[in-house]
């Protein structure tokens, strides 16, 4: 039997969210060089400027078909995917548009670090490819892994990372166009744009409405949201309608998300701050899987500092379940240490999710070798 699990943060994090603005921005969002924000309206045909602090919107271009992933160029220009018009536009500081380049189906774009080349992803078509300062496009990295790519970012170390809309799926493409997963997102359903701030890439889980993040290691977990709707607050009470597009801040430590389907634009501020709930909880999930990589057996264990009914389930890279370890199992106070046979497994690999109650949740990669 697959078990459906409601996936809340694993530790309570000081995290506050706040409405900023009603911009009718449904899609991505994006930083200037003079850290300004604009947000595009799928749904709409327009992209907007929106004044912070206080989220004060004015239409910047407008007249597109369905504005989705956005990037700006050294000289300020801004390149804007519209998906469903099979085109990217370069438009003008005033906002003009000023040339336009063929393509199919794009979604997210990104500028490279050290040049005006575009890395541009196409949804439909499963690829992403280098658009040229001339506009020549040379796809790079095609299918594979790739599986309606949209979201790209960078880390500090200049990797280039996209998330799959379809599948939720957060893969490091690497310079000579290959690929390597990083991590399957939690939950279920789709995943809208990422991110990267301090060591995490963060993502909107538009199905679920929820946001996630995971290390490069591929240590990934929900930190905020629950059921739908968009209440502001802290970790516990904050809640999401349908988290599209997002944007780290160019400096602090803030996000910012739009909503699909509201249109609003939220701000996720102390993301690495803690709460004084954290002493009390905070032990409650200490997911540990060693040895990590493994060939053969696998120790998983937990530290619980209450009684609570607990789920242990491992994934496959494509999210289907493999084994059930603990199923809605009631456990005490304590380490608790299960034990995995994984000869006859196929190498690859899996992720154990460990679900405590119906708020608490954490995910980790497992790789089984050869």
């Amino acid at each position: 039997m697959t078990r459906l699990f409601l996936l809340m943060p694993f530790f309570v994090q000081a995290q506050n969210v706040t409405t900023i603005s009603n911009a009718d921005v449904t899609d991505a969002l994006v930083f200037d060089a003079q850290n300004r924000l604009f947000g595009a309206d799928y749904t709409g045909s327009a992209v907007y400027q929106i004044s912070l602090p206080d989220g004060a919107s004015t239409i910047f271009a407008d007249g597109f078909n369905t504005p989705n992933g956005m990037a700006f160029d050294s000289q300020g220009n801004l390149f804007l995917a519209d998906n469903n018009g099979n085109s990217i536009f370069k438009i003008a500081p005033d906002g003009t548009v000023v040339d336009t380049i063929a393509f199919f189906n794009p979604s997210g774009l990104i500028r490279s670090i050290n040049s005006d080349t575009l890395i541009a992803t196409s949804y439909l078509g499963s690829k992403i490819a280098k658009i040229a300062p001339d506009g020549t496009v040379t796809d790079c990295w095609v299918a594979g892994e790739l599986n309606g790519p949209v979201g790209l970012c960078y880390d500090d170390e200049g990797n280039l990372y996209t998330g799959n809309f379809t599948d939720r799926k957060i893969i490091r493409l690497l310079p000579n166009c290959t690929q390597e997963l990083l991590v399957q997102g939690p939950t279920s359903g789709w995943l809208g744009f990422i991110a990267y701030l301090d060591g995490y890439i963060y993502g909107t889980l538009y199905s679920t409405h929820q946001i996630f993040r995971t290390d490069l290691e591929g240590n990934a977990n929900v930190i905020l949201g629950s059921t739908i709707g968009s209440v502001d607050g802290d970790a516990l009470t904050a809640k999401f309608s349908a988290p599209n597009g997002i944007v780290a801040s160019p400096y602090g430590d803030t996000l910012y998300i739009s909503e699909y389907n509201t249109g609003k634009v939220r701000m996720i501020t102390q993301l690495n701050g803690t709460s004084g709930s954290q002493d009390n909880i905070s032990k409650l999930l200490l997911l540990e899987l060693s040895p990590n990589p493994t060939q053969q057996t696998c120790h998983v264990s937990f530290e619980m500092n209450r009684p609570d009914v607990v789920n242990l389930v491992i994934l496959d890279n494509a999210g289907r379940q493999v084994q059930v370890l603990l199923d809605h199992t009631a456990l005490t106070v304590g380490k608790h240490m299960y034990t995995l046979q994984m000869d006859e497994w196929p190498a690859g690999i899996y992720n154990v999710a460990l679900t405590i109650g119906e708020h608490l949740a954490q995910t980790k990669r497992l790789v089984k070798g050869h």
